[in-house]
């Protein structure tokens, strides 16, 4: 704040800024914005189908020029439909469809699971979530979004994402008791083996895959017949998908993140856009560059990890052994490619074989998923547990922003009192009332400097308009008189100083938390969505309308409040106090119902303690001292009841 914020002018400029700075810190933080995509002759503008009815090549769009088949994948003989052996699988948590045809899973499901406290996690609320596995009706969500996950080395860049091992069908085989699936087939060139060995358990959200390369000749061999770089794809872009990608707006788009953690340090970038940013292409010359990819290698560490998301949900897998050396981004538009391990300079000699140890998680982006349920598999506990080498950083594929502990702690609180009252919507009302009781000495103080600014309201309009001339003048007899009375017009300032992170904390909480997914209150069908009560048709210039009730009584509650708290003069002061709950009704009307209901029940809240303040609460107005004579061009002339003429004379 600036020295002279104690004019009343500059209060209302700061209550304009701070709903500036929250909603430029939520498109930040939580909504990057997407940079330009690169010149790219064959760059996508269509997302990819479902790969396992791709051709060879670069699934582009159709104006781009497909990359032609290697000699070979030209050898490949078409795989017959009944010599393709698919697999199901099920643990505690997962759905999960394999099929030797790529050697691939082909769908991902979660479901409905206990938390590590042993209490319920419900997922699949809504009944469009049920699902036929294995002749069985299942409560599910499906995360791998048409497309399966690939755990395929694609040897030419100019594939991606599609890898020719799609089309090889693996010998394949299943250990129902140890929930393993295990693939096997010679390379494209014959010249070493692939194993691919997937390994799932009961009670955890983790799996191990293993990657075995066998020379089969007699010769040292290149994994890559260009002797270039070899990519690892695991993830592709994580669902759920719930309506189709023609309506989805910047806010669906931000939902689906892509990221790496490389060289000590954690990126990551909205899916479907490049990882070229501004400065990128301003101090870079992209001239003559293929910048559909881009290659990031490590300068001093290696990839620790890499992964993708979705609103509620992560994939993410974890070398536990032999770290690659960089990350491979898809900066295609609208690519759904995921980040893919580069591994350089791969050389087997005769005989010679490589494994590869991965962790992978798939599960809520939440702590209470990424923990181990069964204490052996834990690595932290048991040093020869299976997932030896686990990063400690997988925190930051939350990709939760900087107010993550306060958002843990806002869904801990949450959870406690579903526990008691199991309904989200009446936990976040009493979560309200609660944060208003934490801090009720510092509202209290809001309240009194209100009450205090109201009474001081007639002498401030009195100099205002004695001093309407000149403003610095008027200023220094406002900032006289506050301080005469012991009053401080910035006191009301620090409470909502306090609650802007509280409200990001509160934005992610309500916004990316699996819990408030699908649960009803009062008339609203998700606490995690707009209250939507009815959409309009297709306007001109404005396409469909959707109709939100609970935003119109936020900005209700939200004009009652300035009312009351408000000294408001100056006829510009009022049109800027007219204006604010239309700004706040733009930035709501979208917002999730779960903040904008604390918003709202903060407001009434804040009303209720104003009313009470303003009839029993004791007014402690300093008086001001005759002091004397005052210099006529200082001399303050605000007649006040009870108080004699100080600017008259002594005799």
């Amino acid at each position: 704040m600036q020295n002279d914020s104690t004019n009343r002018q500059s209060r209302l400029f700061l209550a304009l800024f701070l709903s500036l700075a929250v909603w430029m810190g939520i498109n930040y933080f939580f909504f990057p914005p997407q940079t330009p995509k690169p010149k790219a002759a064959d760059e996508t503008s269509k997302q990819e189908g479902s790969e396992k009815e791709k051709p060879v090549g670069n699934p582009a769009d159709p104006k781009a020029e497909l990359k032609k088949p290697t000699t070979e994948t030209t050898k490949l003989n078409p795989v017959k439909t009944e010599d393709v052996k698919t697999f199901s699988l099920k643990t505690d948590s997962f759905l999960v469809h394999f099929s030797s045809l790529g050697g691939r899973i082909t769908e991902y499901y979660i479901k409905d699971h206990k938390e590590p406290d042993g209490s319920e996690f419900a997922i699949a609320k809504d009944p469009k979530f049920e699902i036929e596995f294995d002749g069985k009706k299942e409560k599910a969500v499906e995360l791998t979004r048409g497309q399966g996950f690939d755990f395929n080395i694609i040897e030419d860049k100019d594939t991606i994402p599609f890898s020719a091992y799609n089309l090889v069908n693996f010998s394949s085989s299943y250990n129902a008791e140890t929930k393993t699936v295990i693939f096997e087939a010679p390379s494209l060139d014959g010249k070493f083996t692939i194993q691919k060995k997937f390994q799932f358990f009961p009670s955890e959200n983790y799996f191990k895959f293993h990657l075995a390369l066998k020379n089969r000749t007699n010769e040292t061999i290149n994994v890559s017949p260009s002797k270039s770089d070899v990519y690892f794809r695991s993830f592709s872009s994580l669902g759920p998908v719930l309506k189709k990608k023609e309506d989805f707006n910047d806010r669906d788009n931000a939902h689906y993140f892509r990221y790496y953690y490389l060289d000590g340090s954690f990126k990551d970038h909205v899916d479907g856009t490049s990882t070229q940013g501004f400065f990128d292409n301003l101090f870079g010359s992209n001239e003559g560059k293929d910048t559909r990819y881009e290659i990031k290698k490590g300068s001093t560490d290696k990839v620790d990890f890499v992964g993708t998301g979705s609103r509620y949900f992560i994939g993410v897998i974890d070398p536990l052994n032999e770290n690659p050396a960089g990350v491979l981004l898809d900066n295609r538009k609208g690519n759904e490619t995921g980040v893919l391990l580069v591994y350089d300079n791969w050389k087997l000699g005769p005989g010679e074989e490589v494994n590869l140890d991965y962790a992978a998680y798939v599960g809520v982006r939440e702590l209470d998923g990424t923990a181990f349920r069964d204490g052996k598999l834990d690595p932290k506990i048991n040093k020869d547990s299976v997932f030896a080498g686990l990063s400690d950083s997988l925190d930051k594929s939350f990709n939760q922003g900087i107010t993550t502990p306060l958002r843990n702690g806002i869904v801990w609180i949450l959870k406690k009192i579903y526990l008691v009252i199991p309904n989200y919507g009446w936990a976040i009302v009493i979560f309200a009332i609660l944060f208003k009781l934490a801090f009720y000495p510092l509202n209290k103080k809001q309240a009194e400097s209100m009450k205090k600014m109201q009474e001081l309201s007639p002498q401030i309009k009195l100099i205002n308009e004695k001093y309407a001339d000149d403003p610095k003048l008027k200023q220094e007899k406002t900032v006289e008189l506050y301080k005469k009375n012991g009053t401080n017009p910035m006191a009301g300032c620090l409470p909502m100083l306090i609650q802007i992170p509280i409200f990001i904390a509160l934005y992610t909480a309500f916004s990316d938390t699996v819990d408030l997914w699908n649960s009803p209150f009062l008339w609203i069908k998700d606490l995690s969505e707009p209250d939507t009560v009815y959409t309009t048709p297709k306007l001109a210039f404005i396409g469909a309308l959707a109709i939100n009730i609970l935003p119109l009584i936020m900005v209700a509650t939200q004009v009652v409040q300035s009312r009351m708290t408000t000294v408001s003069t100056d006829p510009n002061q009022k049109m800027m106090m007219y204006m604010m709950p239309v700004i706040m009704l733009y930035f709501f009307w979208s917002m999730p119902a779960g903040v904008t209901m604390y918003w709202t029940m903060q407001n009434i809240l804040s009303i209720a303690q104003q009313v009470y303040t303003n009839k029993f609460g004791k007014s402690e107005d300093k008086k001001p001292k005759n002091n004397g004579p005052e210099p006529a061009n200082n001399a303050t002339t605000v007649a006040r009841p009870g108080f004699r003429n100080q600017n008259k004379k002594k005799k």
